[in-house]
């Protein structure tokens, strides 16, 4: 695992450096070769790309982010995640919109839409600002970690949207779980764990472990946690996600109170007599898996201060 965090590591600063090469070139000029006009042509499609997911009416504007950046640097990693996880929930503004659907993140081609989010996306945002120290350094991070090694050629279109059908793209939890580029697994020490039996054509039975929910340690979790759902193909919802090949059902970021842990997340359908869906909601973890059938257990990473 500690191979894997460097390997993406070294991608994340590679795109930067690439970048960095790219800004110190000159503009084209006449004589110029084909591949420095190549270059230039592929620093602007990246430069559209930011753009397209900066200051616009789907994203929080650079000022802020950059001010809230400044109000959390001096938590860690893990707690800074959590803030940005809370603060979209105190904001109240979000609504769930699945990212495969009509109007989603992916058919829009975007990195980042605040305002209309799956549990994916929250995912991916909110560790992005964890990580990072301004509102430009997300997207750039952003990218260098959902398309790590991606051709930009191919992961990126002339107007700047991303192909989310880019083959590097990570479109199942467990390959994000397994990549280490969102954490290390920490599931064995959150209590006893069993494995998957069912499985899927993808990942064969015996092949996912993971804490059952009475088996759970709640006290073990910290702040900035990402907990990963593994469904119960018992159960009607387990075996309509199984059938696309999928072992995890929902995603969402911890964040502990008063020694609680709570799960900030968003809320595609309600929980009767605790929150209404269709938007950002935290919840206590406990109450979560109490209530909430189709799930068996979980897998959790956790993102090392590096």
């Amino acid at each position: 695992m500690q191979g894997r965090r460097a390997s993406w590591q070294r991608a994340t600063m590679g795109i930067i450096v690439w970048l960095g090469g790219l800004l110190l070139a000159s503009a084209p000029v006449e004589g110029q070769s084909a591949e420095a006009e190549r270059q230039q042509r592929l620093l602007e499609r990246y430069e559209r790309m930011v753009q397209f997911n900066l200051d616009n009416g789907h994203v929080l504007p650079s000022v802020l982010i950059d001010a809230q950046m400044r109000e959390v640097a001096d938590l860690s990693l893990g707690e800074r995640i959590a803030a940005w996880a809370d603060l979209f929930h105190r904001r109240g503004d979000a609504n769930y919109r699945f990212g495969l659907g009509d109007g989603g993140y992916v058919e829009e081609g975007r990195l980042v839409n605040d305002f209309s989010t799956d549990c994916i996306l929250f995912l991916y945002r909110t560790t992005e600002l964890g990580r990072t120290t301004s509102a430009r350094e997300a997207v750039d991070f952003a990218y260098g970690t959902r398309f790590a090694g991606a051709s930009l050629e191919g992961a990126v279109q002339a107007d700047g949207r991303v192909d989310y059908d880019d083959p590097v793209h990570l479109d199942y939890s467990i390959d994000m779980i397994r990549s280490g580029i969102w954490g290390q697994e920490i599931t064995p020490q959150l209590g006893e764990t069993e494995r998957d039996l069912s499985g899927t054509t993808r990942y064969p039975a015996g092949t996912v472990k993971y804490v059952p929910k009475a088996n759970l340690t709640y006290g073990a979790l910290r702040s900035g946690d990402l907990i990963f759902f593994v469904t119960d193909e018992k159960t009607k919802k387990g075996a309509q996600v199984r059938e696309h090949d999928a072992v995890i059902g929902h995603v969402g970021v911890i964040k502990v109170e008063e020694g609680q842990p709570y799960l900030i997340h968003p809320a595609s359908a309600a929980l009767p007599g605790v929150y209404e869906g269709g938007k950002l909601v935290k919840v206590l973890l406990k109450t979560y898996l109490d209530r909430v059938e189709s799930f068996k257990g979980v897998a959790v990473t956790r993102i090392q201060d590096f």
